[in-house]
């Protein structure tokens, strides 16, 4: 490995550190106080709104089953079917979730009243994509659009899908409560979500430099596109849990005061 994959590796796989970190922190700030049946729905019913929007993907997927060995490659077209069921699982579990909470079976319109694109699509119609109740998840499908539109559209995408699951920092720490029945489902939704999380995102680090990065300004860039994903995808996170973390917080762990999530080792070393 040149010492340019190297310290690119490094260098990003820290970022992703860092955000996790937050995203954890997140998740500790929000189980810190005392939280309501009502609260708990809500926030569950929030994160449910960020794994259900890929049905939409399935559209994509018939088209692309027609061109299937024609211009469709068919590893990227399993890619495509195994994201779409592993995020489909995972509002499953959640809905699941929130309905034992409620005592009752939720309607259509609470279980999809936050459904919001976690990725800006060129091919989907804008209003399919936004939620008005989601004003950071909006910010971020903006901050996608521009991007792609400034910067080589295959490169921009290939440094979001780095940031899926937000570094896995937020699954990771809620896999970890307890103390209550509500705390040790939702951990356990959460640890059967946490391993499709990492995959989707930090373990593709060493693939991503491999195929991205030859030249320094390759790594300012992807540096600069994955500091302001994951920045605002922390916001997000915390729009989430309902705001725990306040602006200030955020703006210091965008400035690094925050120790970084012990991911570094695992993730630089797993396969691409």
């Amino acid at each position: 490995m040149s010492t340019l994959a190297e310290r690119a590796e490094r260098e990003l796989t820290s970022i992703l550190a860092t955000y996790a970190a937050g995203e954890a922190e997140v998740v500790r700030a929000f189980f810190a106080q005392p939280r309501s049946r009502d609260e708990l729905v809500d926030m569950v019913r929030r994160q449910m709104g960020r794994e259900i929007f890929c049905v939409g993907w399935l559209e994509r997927a018939v088209r692309q089953s027609r061109e299937l060995e024609r211009t469709v490659d068919r590893h990227a077209f399993v890619e495509l079917l195994e994201q779409i069921a592993d995020e489909v699982r995972h509002y499953a579990l959640l809905a699941d979730l929130a309905e034992w909470l409620l005592g009752r079976k939720l309607t259509a319109e609470e279980a999809r009243e936050y459904e919001v694109y976690a990725h800006y699509d060129p091919e989907a119609p804008p209003e399919r994509q936004y939620n008005p109740r989601l004003p950071e998840a909006n910010a971020m499908l903006d901050l996608i659009r521009r991007y792609r539109e400034t910067y080589p559209p295959a490169f921009t995408e290939a440094v979001m899908r780095l940031t899926e699951g937000g570094g896995g920092g937020a699954f990771m720490e809620a896999s970890r409560l307890g103390g209550d029945e509500f705390r040790e489902r939702f951990a356990a939704a959460m640890g059967r979500i946490v391993t499709d999380e990492l995959e989707h995102g930090p373990r593709r680090v060493r693939g991503f430099v491999q195929q991205w990065v030859r030249s320094e300004a390759d790594l300012e860039l992807a540096k600069r596109l994955l500091r302001d994903f994951m920045a605002q995808h922390l916001r997000v996170r915390n729009e989430i849990y309902r705001y725990p973390l306040s602006a200030e917080r955020l703006a210091a762990i965008d400035r690094g005061e925050i120790e970084p999530w012990p991911l570094a080792a695992s993730t630089a070393a797993a396969p691409a």
